[in-house]
């Protein structure tokens, strides 16, 4: 594997600590009093937690179309996180989501529907990567022109092409995996 690759996949296997240490100081705040922000809170580090783990077996198994899957799904958790920071009330608001009401039907503190494209360009402020990465990677989600790049590549000389298909994606560049995993940690 890569240098660069495997030092990025052996940093992303290394967050578990942080996770929890992340999460025990949430959960230590006011004297270890639960909200329903803590929940969600609880609930977003569980889901990086399993979405790192199961990325970098992704990316050992060179199974690219999973682990671009896996970091659109970090960056949904990310965007609905980021939600609770914007509304007049996050603690009302996270409830809502335990009872099931989808974010996109909530409103900010300024009346926006939080809508992805609305909570993606919010974040892409301060993070200017979040647009770009996030619509590449939605390409992921949906069948789309990005599972076609993975199967078809072209060869030398005019009009060739080769068909790949398989659970692995061996001809995918060093450089998507690493900006993959970049993404995935919320990096430049």
């Amino acid at each position: 594997m890569h240098e660069e690759l495997e030092r990025s996949i052996s940093h992303i296997e290394g967050l578990t600590n942080l996770h929890l240490s992340l999460l025990a100081e949430i959960l230590k705040a006011d004297g270890g009093k639960m909200f329903p922000l803590d929940m969600l809170a609880s609930a977003a580090v569980k889901r990086s937690m399993s979405l790192c783990s199961g990325f970098t077996s992704l990316v050992r198994d060179k199974n690219y179309t999973c682990a671009a899957s896996l970091l659109r799904l970090q960056l949904d958790s990310c965007l609905r996180f980021f939600a609770a920071f914007i509304v007049e009330k996050p603690h009302d608001f996270a409830h809502a989501v335990f009872q099931g009401k989808p974010v996109r039907k909530m409103k900010d503190r300024n009346g926006q529907l939080m809508i992805d494209r609305y909570l993606v360009d919010s974040l892409g402020k301060k993070y200017e990567w979040m647009p770009r990465v996030y619509d590449a990677t939605s390409g992921f989600i949906h069948l789309s022109e990005r599972h076609i790049f993975t199967v078809f590549q072209a060869k030398e000389g005019k009009g060739n092409m080769r068909l790949t298909v398989g659970a692995k994606d061996d001809d995918i560049p060093v450089e998507l995996w690493v900006e993959c995993g970049a993404r995935l940690l919320g990096g430049n």
